[in-house]
C-alpha cells in the first residue's frame, strides 16, 4: 500500500504500461505458439499419410535401453521423415515416434508401461502404469511439453529432464540410421 502511494500518476501509468506490454507479449509469443503446434501438426499427419511410400529400414540400436531397442526409420530420398522405436528395459517397455523436418526434430511421442517387477522373473510382471508424452519443437526448441493431458511449464526440473532425455534418444537414434 505504502508504494502505491508513493508512485505519483505518472509513475503509475509507465509501470501498467510496462505490464501491459509484457502481457502483449506473452499473448503473442502464445498465439505463435499454437500456430506453430497446428504446423506441426498438420506435418506429423502428412507423414503418417505418407509412411507406406516411404524408404523402410528396421534396425536394432545400441544405448537407448537396458535390454535393447529396434527402430524403423522412413526416409524420401535422403530426407529422414520418421522412426517409430520399441524400446526395453528390466521393468518397463516403451514405444516412441520421432518426426522430422529438414534433420530437425519437430515432434516426438513416447509411450512408457511400467512394471511391478523385472521381465523374467517367475512372476510374470504387470503393467501398473502408463505415462504418454508429447513433445513439439519449433527451431530446435522444445514449445511444448505434454505428460497425459498436463502440460510441464518450461521452468518445471521435470520439464528439463525429459527434454534433455528426447532430445538425446533423437540423436542417437538419429546416428544410429546413418551406419
Amino acid at each position: 500500500m505504502k508504494i502505491i502511494q508513493i508512485l505519483t500518476g505518472k509513475d503509475i501509468r509507465l509501470l501498467l504500461s510496462v505490464v501491459l506490454l509484457m502481457l502483449i507479449a506473452a499473448s503473442s509469443a502464445f498465439a505463435q505458439n499454437e500456430k506453430e503446434i497446428v504446423k506441426i501438426r498438420a506435418e506429423v499427419a502428412a507423414i503418417n499419410k505418407g509412411a507406406a511410400k516411404y524408404q523402410k529400414k528396421t534396425k536394432d540400436v545400441e544405448d537407448i535401453s537396458l535390454e535393447g531397442a529396434e527402430a524403423t526409420y522412413f526416409s524420401a530420398g535422403k530426407s529422414l521423415k520418421k522412426i517409430t522405436t520399441k524400446m526395453f528395459g528390466e521393468t518397463y517397455n516403451a514405444t516412441g515416434e520421432f518426426y522430422y523436418r529438414d534433420g530437425q526434430l519437430i515432434f516426438a511421442f513416447l509411450k512408457h508401461n511400467r512394471y511391478d517387477t523385472q521381465i523374467g522373473l517367475d512372476k510374470p510382471p504387470k503393467v501398473v502404469s502408463v505415462e504418454e508424452q508429447r513433445f513439439y519443437f519449433a527451431g530446435g526448441e522444445l514449445i511444448r511439453l505434454l505428460v497425459g493431458k498436463k502440460e510441464l511449464k518450461s521452468n518445471a526440473e521435470r520439464y528439463a529432464e525429459l527434454k534433455d532425455s528426447i532430445v538425446d534418444i533423437s540423436g542417437k537414434l538419429k546416428d544410429a540410421g546413418g551406419k
